[in-house]
């Protein structure tokens, strides 16, 4: 199956499920920034509220590796 078709197929069987999770989980790999926006850290500790928006703040600004990059990186690290 070509990528055309994999579209294709895929935009009908989105537009025929009533699945909220589903759409949800669509739109946020589709929309990774809402996601992220979305969450909330007020019930944790302050240190970690820390942590977490830094980690948000670098991913915003494109301060991290994908996890094929990462899969990548540790292959060479292994044949070395």
């Amino acid at each position: 199956m070509n990528t055309h078709d994999k579209k294709t197929e895929v935009l009908e069987l989105l537009s025929q499920t009533n699945d909220s999770s589903l759409i949800d989980e669509v739109y946020e790999m589709l929309h990774p920034e809402s996601a992220i926006e979305n969450i909330n850290l007020q019930s944790l500790p302050g240190e970690l509220q820390q942590k977490i928006n830094k980690a948000l703040d670098d991913y915003k600004s494109g301060n991290y590796i994908t996890h094929e990059q990462m899969k990548e990186k540790v292959q060479q690290w292994l044949t070395k």
